[in-house]
């Protein structure tokens, strides 16, 4: 089981240890019971891991070596004649960072009057800058109603603070593109 390429914990039902993969050694602090890797506002959820029809995921709160906080997708599977619990934990922090890397592009790219690398469209070079100004005002307005259909998701698992940044992130745009 160490050599297990990804985050992997073999517990009891009782989520104490008994076994991890090596990746696990370099991510999390080396503790004997899974609750205490798991952040105050995901413990309630995590418990409820034996009533969840098994295998299944969920989405947690993890203290890491890097961070008080960080959020995993678990995968689990539950064997209750075994009494164990596995679990495999992919780190979802990553895609956020993607997100938040290409609003700073953005952001750039609009401080320096780059409109036609932000708004691609096919449209005949004469167009006005004006008619790319309501381009990306348009397409920040969809990518914000695309975020209030997650937020809620992101509010159970305690990430709501990401979807705040994002939109203030693409408000700060919005205003660029007025000014």
């Amino acid at each position: 089981m160490y050599r297990i390429p990804v985050p992997y914990f073999k517990m009891t039902e009782d989520f104490e240890i008994i076994n991890v993969s090596q990746s696990v050694t370099h991510l999390f602090y080396p503790v004997t019971s899974f609750l205490d890797l798991v952040d105050w506002d995901s413990k309630t959820k995590f418990k409820q891991i034996k009533t969840i029809p098994s295998p299944g995921v969920m989405e947690l709160n993890l203290k890491t070596t890097d961070s008080p906080t960080t959020l995993f997708t678990v995968y689990f599977h539950y064997q209750p004649k075994e009494k164990l619990i596995h679990l495999v934990c992919m780190n979802e922090s990553s895609a956020f960072q993607d997100v938040q890397l290409e609003f700073q592009q953005w952001r750039k790219q609009l401080e320096e009057n780059k409109w036609n690398e932000v708004v691609m469209t096919d449209a005949e070079p004469d167009v006005s800058l004006e008619f790319h100004k309501k381009q990306a005002e348009r397409k920040i307005s969809t990518i914000n109603d695309l975020l209030g259909i997650i937020q809620d998701d992101l509010s159970e698992v305690g990430k709501l603070e990401y979807i705040k940044l994002i939109q203030s992130e693409l408000e700060d745009i919005k205003g660029l593109l007025r000014s």
